[in-house]
């Protein structure tokens, strides 16, 4: 009778310990944000510097890569970093050709970024469907004066934006 108890106790701590193993990798898998499609390159060298409380490092990179396509003038790789961007918002808008004059501004100097907060307003059962999301908004001062409005929204933990046409 006692080697029944103990086999079942054997068998249920190993479930239970299959069962933990499963819930940490399916946690670590979910939140995991290694799969971030872009890079800080070595060139263009670009000075970003924050106002205000500091965003996130997943955040920081976003700006420094967006500021240094920017001063790159390569606007296709801008436009490329809005691919991603939750709910195809970013595909129903137009090219981001309206930057190309600031390409110098950006890499002639400082760029001075305010990130704001990040909000995420999405339901529950979005929230676990896909975890890290959230939307924020970015303003980019240029060396010379000129300002960028960048639009952000995160997807598990990778953040994708594109430029606002400014108003005329």
């Amino acid at each position: 009778m006692s080697l029944r108890v103990g086999k079942r106790a054997a068998t249920l701590t190993g479930v239970a310990a299959a069962l933990v193993v499963l819930c940490v990798a399916s946690f670590w898998w979910f939140h995991r944000t290694d799969d971030t499609p872009y890079t800080v390159a070595a060139e263009p060298k670009v000075s970003v510097t924050y106002q205000g409380e500091s965003p996130s490092k997943e955040m920081r990179t976003f700006l420094t890569v967006f500021v240094q396509r920017l001063a790159d003038g390569d606007v296709k790789g801008i436009d490329a970093l809005a691919d991603g961007y939750p709910d195809g918002a970013a595909a129903a808008r137009e090219s981001s050709d309206f930057l190309r004059p600031l390409a110098p501004a950006a890499g002639g100097g400082p760029v001075m970024a305010h990130a704001g907060p990040v909000s995420d307003s999405r339901s529950f059962l979005q929230r676990i469907e896909a975890p890290q999301g959230g939307t924020a908004e970015a303003e980019l001062t240029l060396s010379n004066g000129k300002h960028v409005h960048v639009q952000l929204a995160r997807e598990r933990g990778v953040w994708w934006g594109y430029a606002l046409a400014p108003a005329d």
